[in-house]
């Protein structure tokens, strides 16, 4: 069923705002269910609320406006941060991605075990056309898995609905890892993996406290995500190609991880670790 006495909480983060042309059309036609919440890293560009509202969305809203570019996991995590001040009565959360199109808000009725909601994605990969579609309609595209394809299921943070306490917790340990972290992502020679590390640590989190903890799966595309750039960099980051792209990953993945574990190590009462 969808939200009725709560709002859904959403996290935008963007640092080329002419992307919200995409997102924010698309988050319009929820205003009266959902809380928006948006992280503008680019300290170049001052954004409004005049922008959003031009934009068509019209409900709850608030803007962070950067003084310096901090990166995506940072943007989030200011965003989680913010949220816990204003709004933690607040079931659910979604970070949303600049360039990409959230399509549904429907929640389940849901055990108390489960902190997340996996759901489907569809993939614009080679079409301008269909990115300005969807751009008039986030629902006018059509699988054809050459042009759009799904991903079934999405194992990532983008476009998962999770529950509040737990991304609240997520942002606490990460924070408390803030440095390990830092010093893995200087290590890198390409962009870190932020969405799939958040991912990894939200499940290591959330089965920390109750290891019978779990996401739940629901067959249904609720996410529509843009990959057009076929760039070698971004943001002046190597991007991770090739043959041995998914090994780097997983490397740098296990490193996080371990970083995560520690934390919550760190964390833990005297007796407990």
């Amino acid at each position: 069923m969808c939200l009725k006495k709560d709002y859904l909480v959403v996290g935008l983060t963007t640092y080329h705002t002419e992307n919200l042309a995409i997102s924010v059309p698309a988050l319009a036609r929820f205003s009266k269910k959902i809380i928006l919440i948006i992280y503008n890293d680019n300290p170049d560009v001052k954004l409004t609320r005049h922008d959003i509202r031009k934009l068509g969305y019209h409900g709850k809203l608030y803007i962070i406006n950067t003084q310096k570019n901090v990166g995506q996991l940072r943007a989030r995590l200011s965003i989680l941060e913010y949220a816990q001040k204003k709004h933690t009565n607040n079931t659910w959360f979604i970070f949303v991605d600049d360039d990409d199109a959230l399509l549904n808000i429907n929640i389940p009725n849901v055990s108390s075990r489960h902190f997340a909601i996996i759901q489907n994605m569809a993939v614009i990969k080679n079409r301008l056309v269909d990115v300005l579609r969807i751009m008039k309609n986030p629902y006018d595209f059509a699988i054809d898995n050459e042009n759009i394809y799904i991903v079934r299921p999405h194992m990532g943070l983008s476009g998962t609905v999770i529950k509040m306490t737990a991304a609240l917790k997520m942002m606490q340990v990460l924070n408390d890892a803030h440095q390990t972290i830092s010093d893995i992502d200087e290590s890198l020679s390409y962009r870190p993996p932020v969405d799939t590390m958040m991912w990894s640590a939200l499940n290591i989190i959330s089965r920390n406290t109750d290891d019978k903890a779990t996401p739940i799966y629901m067959d249904t595309i609720n996410y529509l995500a843009t990959d057009l750039d076929n760039v070698t960099t971004k943001y002046g980051m190597k991007i991770a190609t090739g043959k041995n792209a998914q090994q780097q990953i997983i490397r740098a993945i296990a490193k996080y991880d371990a970083a995560v574990r520690a934390a919550l190590s760190a964390a833990a009462p005297v007796g407990q670790q």
